[in-house]
């Protein structure tokens, strides 16, 4: 997951895309992390409850939310979150490969749904989905 984000992505302007990472393995917040920090503002909760006080602090633009977390469901905080803002940009990762939880995030309104293990790649393509929303909104 060290791979460098894709050429399509270094050609936009980086520096005002706030990226939060929901993840309780430290693991992989590091990884998203040092992968993305050269090219966005990241910032990383271990929990929901510190997932809920970034995003009402930094309002980013893309938010990746592990569904399995300490204190409290993913699913829920993306329900949270799609409340304050329906258009904040939410992908929603696990380990599990279940219909239920990928029609659980579609219900919730995610915009993306990514299963673990993934490698940069996918989290480049959510990246690049979200861009390209974002340019067409604005034009």
């Amino acid at each position: 997951m060290t791979s460098k984000p894709s050429d399509h992505i270094s050609n936009v302007e980086h520096h005002k895309l706030c990226i939060l990472i929901v993840e309780d393995s430290t693991f992989l917040r590091d990884v998203f992390r040092k992968a993305l920090r050269a090219h966005y503002s990241i910032y990383t909760a271990g929990g929901a409850k510190e997932g809920w006080r970034l995003y009402a602090d930094k309002k980013p633009d893309i938010v990746f939310i592990d569904i399995g977390l300490p204190d409290g469901s993913g699913h829920d905080l993306t329900v949270q979150i799609k409340k304050d803002n329906p258009a904040c940009y939410i992908v929603m990762a696990t380990a599990s490969t279940t219909f239920e939880e990928k029609e659980m995030a579609a219900h919730n309104h995610a915009d993306g749904f990514i299963t673990k293990p993934f490698n940069m790649r996918e989290i480049d393509d959510c990246i690049e989905r979200y861009l390209s929303i974002r340019s067409r909104d604005e034009a």
